[in-house]
């Protein structure tokens, strides 16, 4: 039943980076919001939860953007593991933590994706690929991830009230 739990989360998400975020993109950079929610979900719930979002939304989005199959689902659930980790060991309500977390994930992910296209024959100059690619990503991502670090936060509060009040 965790499938629909973590369905839900993704799908706006998913439509968003998909759809509406190409059309008003920064400096030719589109932001992984599926990466951006891994992360902060991992933060707030810890390591299974982060592992959880993580598989599921890699999936969904090698199955929405194509690529190479399987590249999304590793990447999202090693973000999701380690997001959930630092779960144990930050204070949650610093807003650093989710901002140094999104940094941290975006350079891991951009590298990790990099050198595995490389490996696949995808040619891109590595300074032209840091420079033109994941610094705006970066940027883009550090904007993005305290509204949505706290809006998680924001949804997981009222579904903890949900809860105790209807239980």
């Amino acid at each position: 039943m965790w499938v629909w739990k973590f369905l839900g989360l993704i799908v706006l998400p998913l439509t968003l980076q998909t759809s509406v975020f190409p059309q008003v993109s920064y400096l030719g950079v589109v932001p992984n919001l599926v990466l951006l929610l891994t992360i902060c979900y991992g933060l707030l719930q810890g390591i299974k939860p982060g592992i959880y979002l993580g598989l599921l939304g890699g999936l969904c989005l090698d199955l929405a953007a194509g690529g190479i199959l399987g590249l999304n689902i590793l990447l999202l659930g090693l973000l999701g593991f380690a997001a959930g980790y630092l779960e144990r060991v930050v204070f949650k309500g610093n807003i650093l933590v989710p901002l140094l977390a999104v940094l941290a994930g975006t350079l891991f992910y951009e590298f990790f994706a990099y050198a595995v296209q490389s490996s696949f024959g995808w040619r891109m100059e590595f300074w032209s690929f840091f420079l033109t690619k994941v610094l705006p990503l970066c940027l883009y991502h550090l904007i993005l991830a305290g509204p949505v670090y706290l809006g998680v936060n924001k949804a997981l509060t009222l579904l903890r009230e949900k809860v105790k009040v209807g239980g």
